[in-house]
């Protein structure tokens, strides 16, 4: 009986952690509306997480990593897209992830990587020119 009660109790906190971390998810996915091509994130939905929700999302930018030291998305994290495929199961899951690059060409390579090799992962990317102005605030079309 006691180990009937302790997985039940088991099952238990299991469905709590899942239902909390699409409870965690809820409100980023809410916030993001597709852009043209599958999988991205349309710029003006973007534009509204960066100012209104920053810490919903991850932010992973998939520039080389001389171009991520000129600057990037406050609240970024760098991991080169010739890196990606090594990084894939250290990459966290308790928020959408967003990949952005300076064009949105390597950030729909991660995307495709992502989607093929770690499907469970909530992913979307950013297909637009992105610039980090002087100030260090971004600057994308």
């Amino acid at each position: 009986m006691r180990k009937l009660i302790a997985l039940l109790f088991g099952v238990l906190a299991v469905t709590m952690t899942q239902s909390a971390m699409a409870q965690a998810a809820a409100p980023a996915n809410s916030l993001i509306e597709p852009g043209r091509a599958k999988g991205s994130i349309s710029i003006p939905s973007f534009n509204r997480l960066l100012a209104e929700k920053p810490t919903s999302v991850h932010l992973i930018d998939v520039s080389s990593a001389r171009e991520f030291a000129t600057g990037s998305i406050k609240g970024a994290v760098n991991i080169p897209i010739n890196q990606l495929e090594k990084q894939l199961d250290n990459l966290p899951t308790d928020k959408p992830i967003i990949f952005f690059c300076s064009t949105g060409g390597r950030a729909s390579e991660a995307y495709d990587t992502a989607k093929l090799l770690k499907p469970e992962l909530v992913v979307h990317f950013l297909d637009a020119q992105v610039q980090i102005r002087p100030d260090g605030s971004p600057n994308i079309r």
